[in-house]
């Protein structure tokens, strides 16, 4: 019986140190794309963008709007394959950045549905 009581105190205190120890947030994906990038948007609106991508693939920057004269933050997430998706601005009023980005470069389309703008990006790796 003591032997079992010691067994069992040992897996419990084991379980414990590998649940205190894990981190849900240790996935590292690796994306080829990850690193510092810069580009322009014409349409409705034009301008320059600059975000950062992450070895997980989180996209944050900013973006120059010509029609606002001012900074707004750019935020997303692109996949394993260059797949991109991205929001500057607000959700309710910002514009919506979609596309795919390859080795050195990336290009798409942007939408501004509050406005009903849109227009084109492109962009290289610096």
């Amino acid at each position: 019986m003591k032997k079992t009581a010691i067994k069992l105190s040992i897996f419990i205190v084991m379980s414990m140190l590998v649940t205190a120890c894990s981190n849900d947030n240790d996935e590292v994906i690796n994306v080829p794309f990850a690193g510092e990038w810069s580009g322009t948007f014409s349409g409705g609106d034009s301008g320059t963008w600059s975000i950062t991508i992450s070895n997980s693939g989180s996209v944050s920057g900013e973006v120059f709007s010509a029609n606002l004269q001012g900074f707004l933050d750019i935020n997303g997430k692109v996949d394993t394959s260059g797949d991109f998706r991205a929001t500057a601005g607000s959700a309710a009023n910002g514009a919506t950045y979609t596309g795919t980005f390859t080795e050195n470069t990336g290009s798409g389309e942007w939408e501004n549905s509050a406005d009903q703008i849109s227009g084109t990006w492109e962009g290289n790796r610096n």
